[in-house]
């Protein structure tokens, strides 16, 4: 896929596909943004890494600045969120985690990476499916998605946190 560029107020901001150099600051990102995205491993990263049907970085002034990790309904995926999608559906790309690094949050870099890969995917994929947290409550990440599109369709308590369910028909 082609490198997307974007240039607003906030400065220069590039999409680009993930390198394995990269995983580190994805890494650190991704554990900055809990409990809005669940903690992982390096390791289950790697293999997250591997699995994905979309995984992009923004960049800004040659930082990362966010990310997005999408997965195929036939990834080889344990999560409990992903399965219970799994069982509804049968065309859609799964959003498993989008986080932005919180110096750079407010410029659009998560709807920038949403229309990526919902213009990536479009013809491969129907809808594009998440989960967000009801508890711990995630407010901005559910007005974000209900900003885009996204309609409820279930929710599931975990017992440590309980989420909804979200789906958008493709494309954007």
């Amino acid at each position: 896929m082609a490198e997307v560029r974007s240039e607003s107020t906030a400065g220069a901001m590039r999409l680009r596909e993930v390198a394995a150099g990269d995983l580190d600051a994805i890494w650190h990102i991704n554990e900055r943004a809990v409990p809005a995205v669940n903690s992982l491993s390096r390791e289950r990263l790697k293999r997250l890494a591997r699995e994905a049907e979309y995984f992009r970085v923004a960049e800004c002034s040659s930082q990362i600045a966010g990310f997005l990790l999408c997965l195929a309904p036939e990834a080889d995926y344990d999560s409990p969120n992903f399965r219970w999608l799994n069982e509804r559906y049968d065309d859609f790309l799964y959003i498993d985690r989008v986080a932005v690094d919180s110096g750079f949050q407010g410029r659009g870099i998560a709807r920038a990476l949403y229309f990526d890969a919902a213009a990536a995917v479009a013809e491969r994929f129907l809808k594009i499916a998440c989960e967000v947290n009801l508890r711990p409550r995630n407010d901005a990440s559910l007005g974000f998605h209900e900003r885009l599109g996204f309609r409820p369709v279930g929710t599931r308590d975990h017992g440590y946190v309980e989420v909804q369910y979200m789906v958008r028909a493709l494309p954007f």
